[in-house]
């Protein structure tokens, strides 16, 4: 009987400690200019999202919504995400989530999904340069267009023949090609 209950209790504990991960604190800046400070439903997996699910507080029991059109950005205490419509093939025009790696002239985003093998996470790289779109880039691409996006860079070429695909490194590259831009255009 002892060992039942501690099962029992056991049982509920997780449950609860489940459904209290299931929010996180983030704040939601619209296209309206309204901020919404909410507890956001699964961040986790955000990208994919059409809509995102927040409550006021943890003890509302009401679900309130907002469509991915409607939003410009999504901050929570550890990440950035911002709002961009894709230019991919059958999913051009649909908005997503993108996690903001890097800000400035260059951008540097990633965007988690689900494989299709086990529901692992896996994540893409975009760029976005002012005035440029939302560009993806892969391991066979991603010399191309930051040779085309970072185009003004003196050093670019030398750089980029040398760079790995890996994300410390493009987040160590845009942040110097920033870098540089921003003492261009402040002298």
């Amino acid at each position: 009987m002892f060992k039942k209950t501690i099962l029992f209790l056991l049982i509920i504990h997780f449950t609860n400690l489940a459904k209290a991960q299931v929010y996180e604190p983030a704040f939601i800046i619209s296209i309206f200019g309204d901020t919404i400070r909410c507890q956001l439903k699964h961040i986790r997996f955000i990208s994919s999202k059409s809509e995102f699910r927040y409550k006021k507080s943890l003890d509302d029991k009401k679900e309130l919504f907002i469509n991915a059109k409607d939003v410009l950005w999504i901050v929570t205490a550890k990440d950035t995400f911002e709002c961009l419509a894709t230019d991919k093939g059958m999913y051009k025009g649909q908005i997503y989530a993108y996690k903001l790696l890097v800000n400035g002239h260059l951008r540097l985003y990633e965007q988690d999904h689900f494989t299709k093998m086990g529901g692992e996470a896996a994540a893409s790289f975009f760029i976005k340069k002012q005035g440029k779109v939302l560009q993806e880039i892969t391991a066979m691409d991603y010399k191309k267009y930051l040779l085309m996006y970072a185009a003004d860079y003196p050093e670019n070429k030398e750089k980029i023949e040398k760079l790995a695909y890996r994300e410390e490194n493009l987040q160590q590259f845009i942040k110097e090609y920033n870098d540089w831009y921003l003492r261009q255009n402040t002298e």
